[in-house]
């Protein structure tokens, strides 16, 4: 009788070891999603290095072009320039689709609504805009 005391029968056992299964997938979900955004704000930070680098680029030697008028320097600076922007561009429209996609399905999975953060999102289209602005200018100030 003193060892059916001190030990939970079956009942309660199964009624504790239920709990953390129907809290497992959630919390995988929660840490899936932090994760997603984790890896966005990598690929902001990548597009954003791509701007910054193409960006920097094509000022230079339009800068150096303007300091020299008798020196004319060859576009393909000022095409990979451009190129950059395009692609830290195109990255950044990519990892914003993938990740709002990836959402979409965790959330049809069971991911609580109050799980997700806009900040990540919202600072990619943000960054996302910067480029694009980046790329515009690049555009108006190249004379050919």
């Amino acid at each position: 009788m003193s060892e059916q005391a001190q030990s939970p029968s079956r009942d309660e056992h199964s009624k504790t070891s239920e709990a953390p299964r129907d809290l497992r997938l959630p919390a995988a979900l929660v840490r899936t999603a932090l994760s997603s955004e984790q890896t966005l704000m990598s690929w902001v930070r990548t597009a954003l290095s791509l701007f910054t680098f193409g960006f920097s680029i094509t000022q230079f030697f339009y800068y150096l072009e303007q300091q020299q008028e008798d020196t004319n320097f060859s576009a393909g600076p000022r095409r990979l320039g451009i190129s950059l922007i395009c692609v830290g561009v195109l990255v950044l429209v990519l990892a914003v689709v993938e990740h709002v996609q990836r959402l979409r399905k965790m959330k049809n999975q069971g991911l609580p609504p109050d799980s997700g953060s806009f900040l990540p999102l919202g600072s990619a289209v943000a960054i996302l805009a910067i480029g694009i602005v980046a790329l515009v200018s690049v555009f108006l100030n190249w004379h050919l």
